[in-house]
C-alpha cells in the first residue's frame, strides 16, 4: 500500500518565509479543509479586501508537491503577488499576453522542470494547450480562483473569461480548489459554486467577519457637484494632515478627470486611472501608487483589484458606487494597516439620478435586459437604503453580507450616525444634508409652523416626490385609509431617486410588497413615467 508522504510543517513554513507566528482562525479552517483527505476538496472563502486570503492558497502551494495554479483577473495584481512571493524566496511566475514570445517559451520550459510553486494565469490562458500541457508535467498540487465574484454575471465585476473555468478544470479537475472573494451576498455565493460546477454538498464555505473596527464611515448629502467637490477637499485635508495615501473614486471617467484636475489645482498629485487610460500608463500609475510615490489617486472602478497599500488613510467616494457590494470592497482598501482610516461616501441627487440611468446599461455600454436592469437596480436600492438609513453604518453591511450583526450589539461608535446623540428616524424624518445651514431657531412664543403633507425631504426631487405624495393622498382617500397603507413615506423616498419604471423594479423599493404593487403600483409608475427627467 502506497501510502502518502505527509506535509511539511505548516507554521515553519509560514514562521520561515511569510514572517507569521500563527494562522488567523479562518485561515485555519480554509486551509484545513483544503488539505483534508478525501477526493474533491472545494472551498469558498470569503473575507473582507487585505484579510489575508492568499495566504490560505500560498501556504499549500508550499507544502504541497507540485504547482498550483492561481487564476487572477489582472496583469498587476499577478505580478504584484509574483514579486511578494519572490522576495520571501517561493518560485513563482505569471502567464499573460503582455509576455514577449521568447520569455513566454522560456517560462513555459522552467514550469515542465517543476521550477515554481506558484504559477498565475488570466482566465482566457487556461484553454491554452501549452499551459495545460506544461502544468501537466509539473504536477497541480491545486487551483485557486481570485476574485471569483468576476464570475457572476449579474456581479459588479463580472468578466466574462470567468464563465469558462468551470468548463475548463472540469475534466478531470483537480483535487483541490479554492475561490477567494472579498465581497459575496449568500446568493453571489450560490452562484460562484453553480458557474464552477461544484458540489454544493460538498463545498466548505469560510466566511470571515466583514466588521473593521478601524474604519469610520461616514455618508454626506451634498445639494450640488460643487457642494459635493468641496466635500472631497474638506475630507482629504483632514485625512491626510499626515502620512498616508487617499483614494478618490468617481462613477465616470469624465467626472474623474474633472475631479483630479481640480485636485491637483490644490497641491495634490492626483493622477487619474480609467478604462480609457493607456495600459502601461496604468501600469504606471498603479506602480507609483503602490510603491507610494503618490499621495492621492483619483479613480473610477477600474482602479482597486488586488491594490495592496497598508497605508490609505481614506477612500472618498465623490459619487455614489453601483452597489453595496462594489462600495464594501472600494472602502475596504482604507486601513488594511490595521489603523485608523476613513470612508466618506458623498451623494447629490443629479448622482444619484445617473447611477440610476446606469442601471439600465450592461458592462458594454449596450442596454441591459429587463433581468439584469432589474438586479442593477436592485442592488443600488441596497446602497441608497445604505445612504438613507439611520443606524450603524457597519451594522448595516454585516446585515447585508449576511454577518452576525450582534458582534457590535451597540453600534460601532465610529460612524456617522453612532456619533450623533439623536440620529432621527427616517421614515418620520428623512434624509438630511449636513451641508446644509441649520435653520434660524423660533420664537419662543410661536408655534412652529407644519410642514406640507407633500413636502419632499431635503435633497429628494422635489416635483416627482410631491406627485406621488399626491397620488397616495389621493388613493388613500378614495380607499379610506391612512396614507401609509398605500406606501410608507421612505417607499416615497426611494421611488424618487430611483424611479423605478416596470413592477419588478417597483417590487425593490422599500415596502413596496407584492400586494402593495398588485394594487397600487400601476399609478405610480405612471405619476414617475409622467414626471420630468431632470433632477430638480
Amino acid at each position: 500500500m502506497n501510502a502518502r508522504a505527509p506535509l511539511p510543517d505548516l507554521d515553519a513554513l509560514l514562521a520561515n518565509h511569510f514572517g507569521f507566528v500563527e494562522l488567523r482562525p479562518f485561515q485555519r479552517e480554509a486551509i484545513d479543509a483544503l488539505l483534508a483527505e478525501g477526493e474533491g476538496g472545494r472551498v469558498l472563502l470569503v473575507a473582507p479586501t487585505g484579510g489575508g486570503k492568499s495566504l490560505c492558497y500560498q501556504l499549500p502551494a508550499l507544502a504541497l508537491p507540485g504547482t498550483a495554479l492561481v487564476v487572477s483577473p489582472l496583469v498587476a495584481l499577478m505580478e504584484d503577488q509574483v514579486r511578494g512571493l519572490s522576495a520571501r524566496g517561493i518560485p513563482a511566475t505569471f502567464f499573460a499576453s503582455t509576455l514577449p514570445a521568447e520569455e513566454n517559451g522560456r517560462r513555459l520550459a522552467a514550469l515542465r522542470r517543476g521550477a515554481y510553486k506558484l504559477v498565475y494565469a488570466a482566465p482566457e490562458r487556461l484553454g491554452q494547450t501549452a499551459l495545460a500541457s506544461a502544468l501537466a508535467a509539473a504536477g497541480t498540487s491545486l487551483v485557486a480562483i481570485d476574485e471569483a465574484h468576476c464570475i457572476v454575471q449579474w456581479g459588479h465585476d463580472f468578466r466574462p473569461d470567468y464563465l469558462r473555468i468551470g468548463e475548463l478544470l472540469a475534466s478531470p479537475g483537480p483535487a483541490r480548489m479554492i475561490a477567494c472573494t472579498a465581497t459575496a451576498t449568500r446568493a453571489t455565493r450560490g452562484e460562484i459554486v453553480r458557474q464552477l460546477g461544484w458540489d454544493a454538498r460538498r463545498v466548505v464555505t469560510v466566511l470571515r467577519g466583514f466588521f473593521r473596527p478601524n474604519l469610520a464611515l461616514r455618508v454626506v448629502r451634498a445639494r450640488t457637484t460643487r457642494d459635493a467637490l468641496a466635500e472631497v477637499r474638506h475630507a482629504l485635508a483632514e485625512a491626510l494632515a499626515g502620512p498616508g495615501a487617499g483614494i478618490v473614486y468617481a462613477a465616470t471617467r469624465k467626472s474623474a478627470e474633472a475631479l483630479a484636475a481640480a485636485l491637483r489645482a490644490d497641491g495634490w498629485d492626483a493622477p487619474v486611472y480609467h478604462g480609457g487610460t493607456a495600459a502601461a500608463e496604468r501600469a504606471r500609475i498603479s506602480a507609483e501608487f503602490a510603491a507610494r510615490r503618490t499621495r492621492v489617486l483619483v479613480a473610477t472602478n477600474a482602479f482597486g483589484m488586488g491594490v495592496d497599500r497598508p497605508d490609505v488613510r481614506i477612500v472618498v467616494h465623490a459619487e455614489p458606487p453601483g452597489s453595496l457590494e462594489a462600495y464594501y470592497q472600494e472602502v475596504g482598501r482604507a486601513g488594511r494597516d490595521g489603523l485608523a482610516a476613513r470612508g466618506v461616501l458623498i451623494a447629490t441627487p443629479k448622482d444619484l439620478a445617473l447611477r440610476r440611468r446606469l442601471c439600465h446599461l450592461g458592462p458594454d455600454g449596450a442596454p441591459a435586459s429587463r433581468e439584469e436592469a432589474s438586479r442593477a437596480l436592485g442592488r443600488f436600492a441596497a446602497l441608497v437604503r445604505y445612504i438613507n438609513d439611520r443606524a450603524c453604518r457597519q451594522r448595516i453591511l454585516l446585515r447585508h453580507f449576511g454577518d452576525d450583526p450582534r458582534v457590535i450589539d451597540g453600534g460601532c461608535g465610529r460612524c456617522d450616525v453612532c456619533v450623533e446623540a439623536e440620529p432621527p428616524d427616517t421614515v418620520r424624518d428623512p434624509p438630511r444634508f449636513e451641508d446644509m445651514a441649520a435653520a434660524p431657531p423660533e420664537p419662543e412664543k410661536q408655534r412652529p409652523k407644519r410642514a406640507s403633507a407633500h413636502a419632499a425631504p431635503a435633497g429628494v426631487p422635489t416635483a416627482l416626490y410631491e406627485a406621488l405624495s399626491r397620488y397616495r393622498g389621493a388613493r388613500a382617500q378614495a380607499l379610506g385609509v391612512p396614507a401609509y397603507v398605500v406606501a410608507p413615506n421612505r417607499a416615497l423616498v426611494e421611488m424618487a431617486m430611483l424611479r423605478p419604471a416596470t413592477t419588478d423594479e417597483l417590487l425593490g423599493i422599500h415596502g413596496m410588497g407584492r400586494g402593495r404593487v398588485t394594487a397600487h403600483g400601476h399609478g405610480f409608475l405612471r405619476v414617475i413615467g409622467e414626471a420630468p427627467g431632470g433632477v430638480d
